[in-house]
């Protein structure tokens, strides 16, 4: 089975790699109007609240910039979105130091950020296969897409200043790089090797760099040139709507505003700061960044008008358009992926709205995982035994109908 937020796994762990399946049934608060169920009859997990957890009053300078960094994930387009032929997502993640970019960018930009004022970024990348596009496994000749790194800096000055940089500091690598114009941006930096199918470019928009990495099957350098300005075209409109939190007033930034990571089932009795892109609230754009089959699923949540999405360790939060989304929502996510990986399993009794199912080709600890509709909300949990899977989904169940009951919604 296909991967619902695959490149989630280096921040959730086991947890990660799960795949998004639905089903039918739903649950409800002591004091539930007519018709919901009484969650004190539930056969809940010992291990996790059912009300909503507690926030952390201070998160950490690098917690701070997580948020920072997801609020920009909103302004970074998946490739997919603007070229659909590139179904599959791969390797998204925030930049939150100036180290982090090694995964996507050449290790001599580390100096080029610590020079220049660098203060967050996201990357994301996209293609038509399942190949990651990763550093280690671009220019193979069997895939076609894009990767994309958007940083910020200080002033628009530091950021023209650290695309020429960067640019020069990856040229420098390989004594075949070449230089290349972009007929439509003729302020940005672009290089590539004839015998290598990508092109890399660096252009400064503003107090960004937009860094993109065109990726195809062949060396033809008019098609990776159409990829990189086609890509260009459609992000930096988006961009410029971006407004971005003066450096002063990030750590203003609340972690949970919308209350929708306080609906999701968490150990304990309070939530972490966010890391590794777990604890943390995304809009439907920043998360569609981590999703890997994109062509499949994000077609899905939009239908269902998905807004928010919670992710926490052991458990996902989706905020549809309304109650009945919700549950379309469960119940068109059920047979995406490969049917021969998984299989049914009986969900929790007396939860309704809900189905589970066993995923053969998952990690362990996710090996379950149960879906679960109420209200506006839909839920995933997640586990390695199917009897804990069952308590922990009664047990999100009965946290979102607190929730309904104490929170704003």
């Amino acid at each position: 089975m296909s991967s619902y937020v695959g490149r989630l796994v280096r921040g959730l762990g086991a947890f990660a790699m799960v795949t998004l399946v639905a089903g039918c049934s739903s649950v409800l608060h002591p004091n539930a109007v007519a018709g919901e169920v009484d969650v004190r009859t539930l056969d809940i997990d010992a291990d996790s609240s059912t009300k909503p957890p507690a926030l952390p009053s201070y998160l950490g300078i690098r917690g701070y910039m997580q948020l920072e960094a997801a609020r920009l994930a909103d302004a970074v387009l998946s490739p997919y979105e603007v070229e659909p032929k590139y179904f599959w997502g791969a390797t998204a993640s925030a930049q939150v130091t100036p180290e982090s970019v090694t995964q996507y960018l050449a290790d001599p930009v580390v100096k080029v950020l610590y020079d220049n004022g660098f203060v967050v970024g996201f990357s994301t990348g996209a293609a038509d296969s399942v190949t990651p596009l990763t550093k280690a496994v671009y220019g193979t000749h069997d895939h076609e897409g894009i990767r994309v790194t958007v940083l910020r800096f200080r002033d628009a000055a530091s950021a023209r200043s650290a695309a020429q940089q960067t640019d020069a500091a990856d040229m420098a690598l390989n004594p075949q790089n070449t230089p290349v114009k972009l007929p439509k941006y003729t302020d940005a930096f672009a290089h590539w090797r004839p015998t290598v199918p990508t092109l890399g470019s660096t252009l400064a928009h503003g107090v960004f760099v937009v860094n993109i990495l065109a990726d195809a099957r062949t060396t033809d350098l008019t098609r990776l040139t159409e990829m990189t300005q086609q890509y260009l075209a459609a992000e930096l409109p988006v961009l410029d709507r971006f407004v971005p939190t003066p450096e002063a007033k990030i750590p203003t930034l609340q972690q949970d505003p919308d209350h929708i990571l306080v609906r999701a089932l968490h150990q304990g009795a309070a939530a972490s700061p966010p890391d590794g892109g777990s604890e943390i609230v995304y809009t439907l754009r920043a998360y569609l960044n981590y999703v890997q089959d994109q062509g499949t699923r994000y077609p899905v949540m939009g239908r269902a008008g998905i807004d928010r999405v919670a992710v926490a360790p052991a458990a996902y939060v989706f905020r549809a358009r309304d109650a009945a989304a919700a549950v379309q929502f469960v119940a068109d996510s059920a047979h995406l992926g490969d049917a021969d990986a998984r299989r049914d399993v009986d969900p929790p009794e007396g939860v309704p709205n809900t189905m589970c199912v066993e995923n053969y080709t998952a990690p362990a600890a996710a090996r379950f995982r149960c879906f679960v509709a109420y209200r506006r909300y839909a839920a995933l949990v997640l586990g390695q035994q199917l009897w804990q899977t069952q308590q922990r989904a009664a047990s999100q169940y009965a946290l979102l109908a607190d929730a309904q009951a104490t929170l704003p919604n």
